[in-house]
């Protein structure tokens, strides 16, 4: 349990462990020094800390709960001269082993005294133990468990007694927890239930059935009415105080859910199981978005700080992990990334656009971006190209003036993008460029290069094979090619002939009806003007056909019926 930091001790962070030993040690999160609270006579099986930071309450199998100071190492509230035990109370009544308890979690009510405090008016603590009983008890308020020596000069621990008292389930009692406004408490149950009660007295509010298995662990959100449990079927569920209802379940752990927590203002859960796994929920989308892997063995143990930004995990292969909130600095890393791909990308492209190949060279490698480095060697290529040049020319004054380590990192990106037959020929290319001109001798002696050669040349030798399966295939369309230009003269002269055989097609010479011409109304046949020497060309009807044209014998029956119509 994270021991929360008080007015004077900002920065000191503690974490209070139960170590499966009657003693119970409180390390400092920043130089791993522990102080020991010895006082159980067995094995301390849960703590738990006051949400101001003064007060520590432990159980054990010695049936008995105790509260400490956690000053440990000053007390200001005691005369200087004389140091007293940080054992402050003591409270008995409890048949079995004590293996859950929670303080209060109000701040302002471990200062009141007096009756109030004797009343249920001031903070409690609240026990659950193996005999299936749950118990209330008050403090006294913490000017009288901090108080001097008494009259015989000897400091006496304050002995609490049972205020209210509950036969909570029928089997083991795993876990209470008490609401941030001390009016409920949960506790959950090998029985696969969780149970709330009124934190006044005691009196049943409501059971939660939903889980398969016995609840490991129950936790109140402290900004909204939501439950969080989990469970030994392998799942963490979401409980509303409304209705009472499971609004959310959550799945991923290989094994029990240990122990779960509110984060990022109640809107992420943080969980731990017996898989050694510590996972972060996200509880809009119902996802797991990190697995935190630190652990051999199960978590029984985790706790967050107050602030949010650190959390402690402990498991049964006796370690303790400290996880930080390094969300702010990756998203710091990312968006710096982003700038500088940017400014990258600008100054790549103005080396380009400038035709600076040897300056863009030289900055891709060293950011190490083979795809930019890819860029650049094409773009060299293809201007060589462009002027009637050979690209290896070029590629062989630049690879002259690559030191070693250049030398090898370009061979290793070459390597890479031989793998694939799209880059395989620049590859092939700066490889044959590089081998042409740097000695052997150099070539051998450079730490590395000669195992990268080596991985090089299989992939060649495949891309080599589909180029000779390529030409080969080529003959195949030169045939095809040369069977279409055949089958295409025969076409045209076809055609040709066709249009020899053929006349043309014109519109008649003779016009039957009325019409206008020029404001002139011309009743019934009249003969086509435009041409002159129809008469003369009458021979070439045999050559053209018209359409619409009419023998002698009707034109000599249409002169009839119009000489008659007069």
């Amino acid at each position: 349990k994270l021991l929360p930091s008080s007015q004077q001790e900002k920065h000191n962070k503690k974490a209070v462990v139960a170590t499966n030993s009657a003693q119970v040690r409180v390390f400092d999160l920043e130089t791993f020094s522990c102080d020991i609270l010895d006082g159980h006579t067995a094995t301390v099986l849960c703590v738990d800390a006051s949400p101001c930071g003064r007060f520590i309450a432990t159980c054990g199998k010695d049936k008995t709960m105790r509260i400490w100071s956690s000053n440990t190492s000053k007390n200001d509230d005691i005369t200087a001269n004389k140091s007293r035990s940080p054992l402050l109370a003591v409270a008995t009544g409890h048949t079995e082993a004590i293996g859950a308890t929670s303080l209060s979690r109000k701040v302002g009510r471990y200062d009141v005294v007096g009756k109030a405090a004797d009343n249920g008016g001031g903070s409690f603590v609240v026990t659950a133990s193996k005999d299936r009983t749950l118990k209330r008890w008050n403090l006294p308020g913490a000017r009288i468990l901090l108080a001097e020596q008494n009259d015989d000069g000897e400091f006496e621990p304050i002995a609490l007694k049972t205020c209210f008292s509950a036969r909570a389930h029928e089997k083991d009692i795993n876990i209470v927890s008490v609401a941030p406004n001390d009016s409920l408490i949960a506790t959950g149950s090998q029985d696969k239930m969780i149970k709330l009660w009124k934190a006044t007295d005691l009196s049943l509010q409501a059971t939660l059935k939903g889980h398969k298995r016995g609840v490991w662990d129950c936790q109140f959100s402290p900004y909204d009415r939501v439950l969080a449990s989990c469970s030994g079927d392998k799942t963490i569920k979401l409980w509303s105080l409304g209705d009472y209802s499971c609004v959310r379940t959550f799945q991923g752990h290989l094994a029990s859910a240990l122990r779960v927590r509110f984060l990022s203002g109640g809107l992420q859960l943080v969980s731990s199981g017996a898989d050694g796994l510590v996972k972060l929920w996200t509880i809009r989308s119902n996802e797991c978005e990190a697995t935190m892997d630190g652990h051999h063995d199960k978590v029984w143990a985790m706790d967050l700080s107050a602030d949010g930004t650190q959390l402690v995990s402990g498991g049964a292969d006796s370690q303790i992990v400290v996880w930080n909130d390094t969300t702010q600095e990756e998203e710091d890393e990312k968006r710096a990334s982003r700038e500088q791909n940017i400014l990258l990308e600008q100054r790549l492209a103005n080396h380009l656009r400038f035709k600076e190949f040897e300056q863009a060279l030289e900055l891709a490698l060293d950011l190490q971006k083979p795809m930019h480095v890819l860029k650049v060697l094409n773009a060299l290529v293809e201007n060589d190209m462009k002027k009637g040049k050979s690209g290896l020319t070029t590629l062989q004054d630049h690879a002259k003036k690559w030191n070693d380590d250049n030398l090898v990192q370009i061979m290793r990106y070459c390597r890479d993008w031989n793998t694939r037959a799209k880059n395989s020929h620049i590859a092939m290319l700066v490889v044959q460029a590089a081998v042409t001109s740097i000695p052997v001798h150099t070539l051998a002696s450079v730490s590395g290069l000669p195992e990268i050669l080596a991985g090089i040349t299989p992939y060649a030798e495949r891309h080599f094979e589909r180029l000779d399966r390529l030409q080969s295939s080529s003959y195949l369309v030169d045939f095809v090619l040369g069977a279409m230009g055949s089958l295409d003269d025969g076409i045209a002269d076809e055609f040709t002939a066709w249009e020899k055989s053929s006349k043309l097609v014109l519109p008649p010479r003779d016009i039957d009806g009325r019409i206008q011409i020029g404001g002139t109304t011309l009743l019934g046949s009249s003969r086509r003007k435009g041409r002159q020497g129809d008469d003369d060309n009458d021979n070439t009807d045999d050559e053209i056909v018209t359409i619409g044209e009419s023998d002698d014998s009707d034109d000599n029956s249409s002169d009839e019926e119009m000489g008659e119509t007069e």
